[in-house]
């Protein structure tokens, strides 16, 4: 009887361990956290990937859709690398015929437009340059107008006409077999690269434009780590796909990721992270929720600097207590006031443009703004771009008494007798209520009157692309690391779109068409500054700041590393707990 109790408890003991063993396999931790949250700062205007253009609207299309080539996720400079492609492009008769080889057993996630699992063919890109050449709205269009044989054309050809893309070749885009692009251009572009590593030029299967009618707005279809499900009115929600092809996390990086121990998890397959959360909310409901854990990473939004420090200058308490990680990131972004260059009171009166630069107090809108932790912008470029100068004086100043004087230039005896100035916000957070506070008592001190006109931002990027604006911030992160990229929001073709300030200069015009032609680094740099000295002259724009971040992370999410050019991100992110 012993031998046989004793003989039991082994088995006994054995299958607990077996079954315990079986568990962990099988991740059924209850303990064990699987989804990662994250938050927005704005509604999402659209998903499209020919129409996604905000800051929030691509951080979510990107954990989903995949372009051709990614930057490196551990290198500055930035470095481009190939995702769907299998390697960079062929290049040949003098930059103008342009071939691309795909990576072979790509899949699409389920989706009910699709009947079977889809595999990724070259055709699915040439859906998506059709589709970008038909919408004259696209902010996207633009990087292609002009380069791509027909592609100017192809909106008349078809009428705009969503049906006829897929039997309606475009001249200068073509699938050859099953795994490679052919891209036929009128000239060689220096930046093409950077372009096809946005999510405009992703791939789309005709029977996802066909099943919604060409309306992708509010859906996503892709290859990457995650696949969609949907929003909830509080939050998008994605989850692992399970057949996401074999990809690594990456084995090499920079000093700061070496200083960092960010390739600790080198070589392993991502990515890591089951389902992935993100929450729309206002400033003060997210800073509650990170506090709450409720949320793994917050952008600390900048009112809410303030809160990060005790009066000695160590970390606040409360987020001591929370044993989180604070980390300030440099962002690739400029932000500056714009004018309407085609209202009747800005437009045709440099002087009174004038009068305003030299009437804002920079120095209290940085600390307003960022609590100095930004810097005062003096270009049209920022750090980490190629041709910025950091030496480079400032081109305004605070000077009231000077601003007076230009309003005598401009022939404004009393600015209280001009028509109600019109102020537009970026969107209706507290930092952008608080920005419109400042401007409106700087230039009510120069006799004007203002009027606040609050929209959220999707009705900003609205009416700011229809041309509607009369005054207002904006803002730029960069897409890719190339002085190109800022320069399109001041070209005269981008107006009604991304040129929202609606200038035109013809010399600029022509310049930037030699920039786009120009493949040696220092002669860029040499146009860029050209145009740069014509802008600052002409004053459509105010330089105000370069934009950088402050994140705030609980201390088992692994692997963070912020970027405005990598959105991409959280296929390399792990928690441990």
């Amino acid at each position: 009887m012993k031998k046989r109790s004793l003989f039991a408890g082994i088995l006994i003991s054995v299958f607990a361990a077996l079954t315990w063993w079986q568990w962990r396999q099988l991740r059924i931790d209850p303990m064990e956290k699987k989804t990662i949250k994250l938050s927005l700062d704005n509604l999402v205007e659209s998903l499209d990937p020919a129409r996604s253009y905000s800051d929030d609207s691509l951080t979510v299309s990107s954990q989903v859709l995949e372009p051709l080539y990614q930057y490196h996720y551990l290198k500055r400079p930035y470095e481009i690398q190939p995702l769907l492609a299998d390697s960079l492009p062929q290049v040949d008769q003098n930059g103008t015929r342009v071939t691309i080889n795909i990576k072979p057993g790509i899949f699409y996630h389920s989706h009910q437009s699709l009947k079977a699992p889809r595999e990724l063919i070259a055709e699915d890109f040439v859906m998506q340059f059709k589709r970008l050449a038909i919408d004259l709205k696209s902010p996207g269009r633009s990087l292609f107008s002009g380069l791509i044989i027909g592609f100017d054309d192809y909106y008349k050809e078809t009428a705009g006409d969503w049906t006829k893309i897929r039997t309606h070749a475009l001249k200068g885009v073509e699938a050859s077999g099953k795994n490679s692009i052919i891209l036929h251009l009128t000239k060689a572009e220096p930046n093409l690269i950077y372009y096809l590593a946005m999510n405009f030029i992703v791939p789309v299967p005709w029977e996802l434009i066909e099943f919604k009618k060409n309306d992708l707005n509010e859906v996503l279809l892709g290859t990457g780590p995650y696949e969609y499900q949907g929003f909830n009115g509080k939050c998008f929600q994605m989850r692992k796909f399970n057949h996401y092809r074999e990809e690594y996390y990456p084995t090499s990086g920079d000093r700061y990721a070496n200083v960092q121990k960010l390739l600790t998890s080198s070589k392993e397959r991502i990515p890591f992270i089951e389902t992935v959360q993100f929450y729309v909310a206002p400033e003060e409901e997210r800073w509650k929720k990170f506090l709450a854990h409720e949320l793994d990473l917050l952008t600390v939004p900048k009112t809410f600097i303030t809160k990060l420090y005790d009066k000695d200058g160590e970390l606040a308490p409360e987020l001591k207590r929370l044993e989180v990680k604070l980390r300030h990131f440099p962002s690739l972004a400029n932000r500056w006031y714009s004018f309407n260059m085609k209202d009747p009171i800005f437009g045709k009166n440099r002087n009174l443009r004038m009068a305003i630069a030299y009437g804002i107090d920079y120095t209290q809108y940085i600390q307003l703004l960022s609590q100095n932790t930004n810097l005062r912008a003096n270009s049209l470029l920022v750090p980490g771009i190629s041709g910025y100068m950091p030496a480079e004086d400032f081109r305004f100043k605070y000077d009231p008494a000077l601003a007076k004087e230009y309003l005598k230039l401009a022939g404004i005896k009393d600015a209280s007798e001009l028509p109600e100035i019109v102020y537009s916000t970026r969107g209706t957070q507290p930092i952008h209520l608080l920005e419109a506070k400042f401007i409106k008592e700087h230039l009510e001190v120069l006799g004007f009157k203002v009027k606040i006109n609050v929209l959220e931002f999707s009705e900003f990027l609205k009416k700011g692309r229809a041309g509607e604006l009369q005054f207002f911030t904006d803002n730029w992160f960069f897409d890719y690391p190339d002085a190109e990229n800022i320069l399109q929001l001041l070209i005269t073709s981008n107006s009604p779109g991304i040129n929202k300030s609606g200038y035109s200069n013809p010399e600029v015009d022509k310049l930037y068409e030699e920039l786009k032609q120009t493949f040696q680094q220092e002669a860029r740099e040499k146009i860029f500054k050209q145009i740069e000295n014509i802008v600052f002259d002409d004053l459509p724009w105010i330089p105000m700041m370069y934009e950088s971040t402050f994140v705030l992370q609980h201390p088992e999410i692994k692997n963070f590393r912020k970027s405005s050019v990598i959105r991409n991100f959280v296929k390399y992110l792990k928690i441990e707990n």
